[in-house]
């Protein structure tokens, strides 16, 4: 009876060391399951996904010009099929995520300046979504675009899919030289009249105000010589004294 506790005994001492001995491992166990469900989850996640047209527009026809407005560079994703108009192109991203865009530019002083969000979420194939930069350049010459476009996992920063940059070398031409004569007397007149126009809310606009404005840039653009010629000559009255 003695020996037999003595055998209990030392069993349950020899089942409680082990279980403290294998306490590292239950502590590693469950951390490499979570990844192996994360794992899972990605693969998941890609296998989702699909292929959907992107509408963009072409930098090659961009006439970009130096000093100049800027120019609106748009992608979109559209809802269907739709073909390209003129001065856009098309190419294909992995939809059913959240899409981000990347518009880089380097080179000759060009900005490229983001009107929209970067990530959007185009999660199934009625979904559109659209992304605007504005494009401007300092000086003349060549720079570089590219345009990246990746697919993500949910609103992490993990990256589910991405197609190799869509590149481009773009010529930046000089701004265009200054007009004079009657078409810069135009111009001029017609931007002092749509300023009045807009200043009066385009409702009302008063004639009276626009026939002003006419008769101001007028009076800057006579020549003077009409106005020397009558102050050049003297008074009768002056010779006749003189004599």
């Amino acid at each position: 009876m003695i020996g037999f506790l003595i055998i209990l005994t030392y069993g349950a001492y020899t089942v409680l060391q082990e279980e403290d001995d294998g306490c590292g491992a239950c502590v590693e166990g469950p951390p490499m399951r979570a990844q192996e469900a994360y794992v899972e989850e990605i693969e998941l996640a890609r296998q989702d996904l699909y292929e959907v047209a992107v509408v963009h527009t072409n930098p090659l026809v961009l006439d970009l010009r130096a000093d100049t407005r800027p120019r609106e560079f748009k992608v979109t994703i559209p809802h269907g099929r739709v073909r390209p108009r003129a001065g856009e192109s098309q190419s294909v991203v992995d939809a059913g995520a959240q899409i981000g865009m990347k518009l880089r530019c380097s080179g000759g002083g060009v900005r490229c300046a983001p009107l929209s969000s970067e990530r959007q979420n185009v999660l199934s194939k009625g979904d559109q979504a659209t992304w605007v930069w504005e494009v401007s350049a300092q000086r003349p010459g060549l720079i570089s675009m590219a345009l990246t476009m990746t697919s993500y996992f949910r609103d992490s920063d993990t990256v589910l899919a991405e197609r190799p940059p869509l590149t481009w070398q773009v010529d930046v031409n000089a701004p265009p030289a200054s007009d004079s004569g009657w078409s810069s007397w135009a111009k001029d007149l017609w931007q002092r009249v749509t300023s009045a126009v807009n200043g009066l809310g385009g409702l009302a606009v008063s004639v009276s105000a626009i026939a002003a404005v006419i008769a101001m840039v007028v009076r800057r653009r006579l020549p003077s010589g009409d106005a020397d010629a009558s102050g050049d000559t003297e008074p009768v009255g002056d010779d006749r004294r003189r004599q």
